[in-house]
């Protein structure tokens, strides 16, 4: 009978301090997540896809960052994990070897990142909404 009922009170302890561990998890934002919206200025390249300056939108959620501009209509970085900091490091190479990567920093509600994509570079400054 002792067994029983310890048994049954581990169990229910066990079960509040795994509720209480893992609640917050579920339903809380990622604290960078929002959309930003500014624009990009060349810095470096020519040709039709090195635009002097455009607007730009960045979606972040959870771990996932999209862009959208007039050359990218959607790109998609499944692995968004800024340091501590707020600075980020993304890569990302298609099947035929072309590159976007992108070195930024958040910093409150402001991103600020260059995007390197040859021929062209750019800069973003960008304002969560």
């Amino acid at each position: 009978m002792w067994e029983t009922f310890s048994l049954r009170r581990l169990t229910s302890a066990l079960g509040l301090c795994l509720a209480v561990a893992v609640s917050p998890a579920l339903g809380a934002e990622h604290k960078y997540d929002g959309v930003y919206t500014g624009n990009k200025l060349l810095i470096k390249g020519s040709g039709p896809k090195c635009s002097i300056e455009k607007d730009v939108s960045v979606t972040i959620r959870d771990q996932t960052l999209t862009f959208t501009d007039p050359n990218f209509p959607k790109f998609v970085f499944l692995e968004f994990y800024p340091r501590q900091d707020g600075s980020f490091d993304l890569v990302y190479v298609d099947a035929g070897g072309a590159t976007v990567n992108i070195r930024g920093h958040v910093n409150g509600d402001i991103i600020d990142a260059d995007v390197n994509n040859p021929p062209c570079e750019h800069h973003w400054h960008l304002k969560k909404e």
